[in-house]
């Protein structure tokens, strides 16, 4: 069981290293979820947890700069593949669905209005602190309204039209938008 939990380990995490660092992909994102699932559920039914398991970090960005410890984690979020587990989820309140952008996870801090930090995700415990970047991305404000403490976690993302176009007019050209807005972060 040993061997066939760092099997997995092993094979996603050279998965997600190729996915996050602009290589060639090894296995469809379907497959890799079919992956980590089988791998939480051995995990949970055996006890065994490795430490560079998948399931307890994410792939660590390759973004250059002063490193942060986060307030809060930054992990992946849960998924579903069934719509009974949705619905079960969501106890009859509304759900809002929208077609998967796939970027890179930020963390913003405002306090007392004003922007304070904007940190990559890294690897859900550490990530990079890029606030010297916050006025070159879409959508980051520099002040708000609300006057206390204020942790947002978002989405970095670049439409797969304006992916296509940056991709037609470069000279190199990026496997997917995520590795695009990712390697837009590492100024």
């Amino acid at each position: 069981m040993n061997t066939e939990i760092q099997s997995l380990v092993n094979q996603l995490n050279a998965a997600s290293d190729a996915y996050y660092n602009g290589r060639d992909e090894v296995m469809t994102d379907y497959e890799w979820d079919a992956a980590f699932d089988k791998l939480k559920k051995l995990e949970e039914e055996t006890g065994i947890i490795l430490p560079d398991s998948p399931t307890q970090n994410v792939s660590a960005d390759n973004v250059a700069g002063k490193k942060e410890v986060h307030e809060f984690p930054a992990l992946s979020l849960a998924k579903t593949k069934k719509v009974e587990d949705l619905a079960k989820w969501a106890e009859n309140r509304p759900i809002w669905l929208s077609w998967k952008l796939d970027g890179l996870t930020l963390v913003v801090t405002y306090d007392n209005g004003k922007l304070t930090k904007v940190v990559t995700r890294g690897n859900g415990h550490i990530g990079t602190n890029i606030t010297h970047l916050s006025t070159a991305i879409d959508g980051i404000l520099q002040t708000i309204p609300y006057k206390g403490h204020l942790v947002i976690r978002g989405e970095a993302v670049i439409s797969y039209p304006d992916f296509e176009q940056f991709n037609m007019e470069a000279e190199e050209e990026y496997a997917n938008p995520r590795n695009l807005a990712s390697g837009s972060l590492t100024l």
